[in-house]
């Protein structure tokens, strides 16, 4: 079957999340989660910046159309500029949905859009690019509770028909609230560039699982990551230094759980910067990696995010995977423990539309079957598999 076909039939969602799944004008007239839409299809017309990079800054509200909810100007929470966009549901709102019209057809083929997100509470906002004809392409992020602003690269949602990423004519900004009263804010609506191929990133948040999955990994001579708890290594159930340096010489990137893997969420400032600079001083003093962490628990607060992005060069966390170039480099999204359908349907996204995907495996199941593929797309030329190292040198976004 043809990646695009597969692609176009592979409608279900990848990865469970609680936000909406926007329509387009052909969709039914009630809205609801599954991604029909209501509302008014007006949409502003009023030219744009068209370069690669900057799109909008939210700084005038009037190009935006309310399809759901409300939208209003917050000028005391802003990511860029004087100010931001605040979406709001309110006690009769499940979704709120804003849209903005592209000044004529603007061609995606190449680049992939990114925003910066802030809520009060945890959310998987939606993006979705419509074409000409009316097929879809959603993109999506998690969002936690009570953060600072941050960007966030998007990855795969789903397709509804077969999009043309090159005659895209507008494009929604979305989230599901249900029967929670809740704001987001977003600002610095950007643009990023896609890799000539698709990249894909294979870790293991894990160290033990790492060194059982290594001889899979030999056989189709793929190199991976292995994030260990220095605190840890060498004791009963975990990797030795031995078999870490044996994973190292075959090509493996050894990095960083923290020194004991626990949730740096609930631990101050302090606890928190020991957890992380006490496995950044073992791993260099072993010979490893110490640029590259991954968060326990896929967990994170702004104290997290600000020592990881001062101690690391990159940082691995639960997402959606399947971007452009990486905007925020302390919060790089990851698939975690995707079974080997969904792995399939995102090795095919990222090979079809060149986008970048890093899959994490802390249990072994699928590992088997995910493999094959990555093996047969990379033979065939249609993606390549990278390091941490690669992905901070070559595909970040500027």
């Amino acid at each position: 079957m043809k990646r695009r076909v597969y692609l176009a039939t592979a409608g279900a969602t990848l990865f469970a999340g609680c936000s909406a799944l926007s329509g387009s004008e052909t969709d039914e007239e009630n809205g609801d989660e599954n991604g029909n839409e209501t509302g008014d299809e007006n949409g502003s017309s009023d030219p744009i910046n068209e370069d690669p990079g900057s799109f909008d800054e939210f700084e005038d509200l009037s190009k935006w159309t309310v399809m759901e909810g409300s939208m209003s100007a917050d000028e005391e929470r802003t990511h860029v500029g004087s100010q931001s966009a605040r979406m709001d549901a309110g006690e009769s709102d499940t979704r709120v949905m804003i849209k903005r019209e592209f000044d004529s057809p603007r061609d995606l083929s190449d680049e992939l859009p990114a925003l910066a997100f802030a809520s009060d509470r945890e959310v998987n906002p939606v993006i979705q690019l419509s074409d000409t004809d009316g097929n879809r392409l959603l993109l999506q992020c998690a969002v936690e509770a009570d953060g600072s602003f941050a960007r966030h690269d998007l990855g795969y949602k789903k397709t509804v028909g077969d999009p043309d990423l090159s005659s895209i004519a507008h494009t929604k900004v979305s989230f599901w609230a249900g029967d929670r009263e809740m704001s987001l804010w977003v600002d610095d609506y950007h643009f990023v560039k896609r890799p000539d191929t698709g990249k894909v990133l294979l870790e293991f948040p894990d160290g033990s699982a790492a060194v059982e999955a290594a001889s899979a990994l030999a056989e189709h001579d793929l190199p991976a990551t292995a994030f260990v708890r220095t605190d840890y290594v060498g004791g009963s159930g975990y990797p030795s230094v031995d078999e870490l340096e044996s994973l190292q010489e075959d090509g493996w990137t050894i990095a960083s759980e923290g020194a004991t893997g626990t949730d740096l969420t609930a631990l101050d400032a302090e606890s928190q910067e020991a957890e992380i600079t006490n496995a950044v001083s073992w791993l260099e003093d072993h010979g490893f990696d110490a640029e590259y962490f991954s968060y326990p628990l896929n967990r994170y607060d702004d104290t997290t995010l600000e020592l990881v992005a001062e101690h690391h060069d990159l940082g691995f966390v639960g997402g959606f995977p399947g971007h452009g170039h990486v905007t925020n480099p302390a919060m790089v999204p990851r698939a975690t423990n995707p079974d080997a359908e969904e792995a399939e349907t995102l090795l095919e996204w990222t090979a079809d539309q060149r986008t970048i995907t890093t899959i994490s495996f802390r249990e072994l199941e699928n590992l088997d079957a995910t493999l094959e593929v990555v093996a047969d797309l990379e033979s065939n030329g249609d993606l390549e598999v990278i390091t941490p190292s690669d992905l901070a040198s070559d595909y970040l976004h500027e």
